[in-house]
């Protein structure tokens, strides 16, 4: 049995946990969280992910039939961290709409990884290969012969790798940069 897993936030959010009910006037129930526990229901045939941060009534859909075979493998701090990206920038909006009954839109995902060869697609239509290729031969070695290595093999890049986050820095692309490169390679048709 797994742990119990929390969503939890970079700052505690407020939300009014009483649904309105009509005609009749209440003061608001306000209710501060820093943290919601997190549980998964998985549905197989709707291949959708939902989300369930009690006490918030509405569960959230944090991944959909064009995800969810991608999604399925992830770990439960894999779907925690979906679920603030699905929170978005105000959280406390968010989880106010779902006590409203309002699903938010669902964002893309963002792939844990991706093949070397995605990588190189994109950031050649970014014309950012040959500064990837300067930065890496100006790597200390030894990591200079790992990482070209890697980098003219097989291999797969890490979202959440250190390579990623140094290359990502050495470019100024900021993590939503990161995210959008990660998102753009995955989608490539051939």
């Amino acid at each position: 049995m797994l742990a119990q897993t929390y969503v939890r936030f970079p700052s505690p959010v407020t939300v009014n946990l009483r649904l309105d009910i009509e005609g009749e006037d209440h003061p608001p129930n306000l209710a501060e969280f820093s943290e919601l526990p997190l549980i998964l229901h998985i549905d197989a045939v709707g291949r959708t992910i939902t989300a369930q941060l009690p006490p918030v009534p509405a569960g959230l859909e944090i991944y959909g039939p064009e995800d969810f075979v991608a999604a399925c493998p992830d770990e439960p701090e894999d779907f925690a961290q979906r679920v603030l990206q699905c929170l978005g920038s105000d959280p406390a909006a968010t989880l106010q709409a779902l006590v409203n009954g309002i699903q938010p839109e669902l964002p893309p995902r963002i792939p844990r990884e991706i093949p070397n060869w995605r990588a190189k697609a994109i950031l050649a239509t970014m014309g950012l290969t040959a500064k990837v290729d300067a930065i890496i031969a100006s790597l200390p070695e030894p990591q200079r012969t790992v990482v070209t290595a890697a980098w003219g093999g097989d291999a797969k890049l890490a979202r959440a790798g250190a390579t990623v986050t140094a290359l990502g820095q050495a470019l100024g692309m900021s993590a939503a940069d990161i995210d959008q490169l990660f998102i753009a390679a995955e989608a490539i048709q051939i």
